[in-house]
């Protein structure tokens, strides 16, 4: 395809520091949306840099966006391997890595607790790094977020100048703690009328991390088509905002995966759905599939990819009608 463009190091330096593309303390961004951006923007940096365009503040970022894929694999609890998803190898890329932490010294203390753990007690739930509070918490009452020597991530309460009470559960992400953080601010303050809301919250993400933690794992058509299914069902049954966030940017982020594959075999999208054995490759099936499709292009990938995007959905029929004999 030719609709990309390519954009120069000073364009990456002002437009892919991670400051500007994360926002870890706040899930409602969603991870789908972050994650592909990150990704892209390495990618792109990176060639510049294996292109000779290695100006010592290309390569930091270059190096600090490597550090920030591997923090965002544990902050959301999705599976990475370096050479497989960005085709760097994993001793060079671990090389990135360390040369950023050995400048930051916040991640350096990260990226510790995560690996060999020189800074904290090994397993010890009582030992708690903090990472920072809750953007959205009050003057009178503060949440704090933090990770344990067990590598659990942690909320606690703090009222004005007392210590701060950490909860006693750990969660296997950041999003979990921070859904057990607000359901637990509002029950404990009796001013929260949608309690229900954030305990549904709670459960729907639970089913949506098994999903964020293959991500990045290879499908084919067979298993892009029922997963999208299943995706849909539980979007179906969801009952909480960020619930049906979540699943929304899945079921969408499948359906495009559906129409590449469609897009590579020159086929029609319903023609693939049924050759993979679902009956129900209508021209109304094809053509939601399509549009959650384009969703995902418009909202879930860096925009400095969507032109070649949308060539492929454009170029990507739904539904050839069957001519009688």
């Amino acid at each position: 395809m030719t609709h990309s463009t390519t954009y120069s190091a000073q364009w990456h330096l002002a437009h892919s520091q991670p400051s500007v593309l994360l926002d870890y303390f706040n899930p409602t961004r969603g991870f789908i949306p972050q994650i592909n951006l990150l990704f892209s923007r390495f990618k792109a940096v990176q060639t510049l840099c294996e292109a000779g365009d290695g100006e010592e503040t290309l390569i930091r970022l270059r190096n600090e966006l490597a550090f920030h894929l591997v923090k965002m694999s544990r902050w959301w609890g999705f599976d990475f391997c370096p050479r497989g998803l960005t085709c760097v190898r994993n001793p060079l890329f671990l090389t990135f890595v360390k040369a950023h932490i050995a400048r930051v010294i916040d991640d350096e203390c990260f990226f510790d607790l995560f690996t060999m753990q020189r800074q904290m007690h090994s397993g010890d739930t009582g030992h708690i790094l903090i990472l920072g509070k809750d953007q959205f918490s009050s003057s009178a009452r503060t949440i704090l977020y933090g990770v344990d020597g067990g590598k659990g991530f942690r909320f606690a309460n703090k009222v004005q100048n007392s210590d701060p009470e950490w909860h006693r559960y750990s969660y296997p992400d950041f999003a979990s703690a921070w859904l057990a953080a607000w359901s637990t601010h509002c029950s404990g303050t009796n001013v929260c009328k949608n309690l229900r809301e954030h305990l549904a919250a709670e459960r729907e993400h639970a089913c949506a991390r098994t999903w964020h933690q293959r991500y990045f794992h290879h499908q084919d058509a067979r298993n892009a088509i029922k997963n999208h299914g299943e995706a849909q069902a539980q979007l179906s049954i969801c009952q909480s905002p960020f619930g049906r966030a979540e699943f929304e940017t899945i079921v969408n982020s499948l359906a495009y995966d559906i129409v590449k594959a469609a897009f590579d075999r020159s086929l029609t999208i319903a023609d693939l759905i049924e050759e993979n054995g679902d009956a129900d490759g209508t021209l109304r099936t094809a053509n939601g599939i399509k549009q959650q499709a384009r969703q995902h292009v418009a909202n879930n990938v860096d925009p400095c990819h969507r032109p070649d995007m949308e060539h492929l959905l454009d170029r990507t029929l739904s539904y050839i009608p069957r001519r009688c004999a």
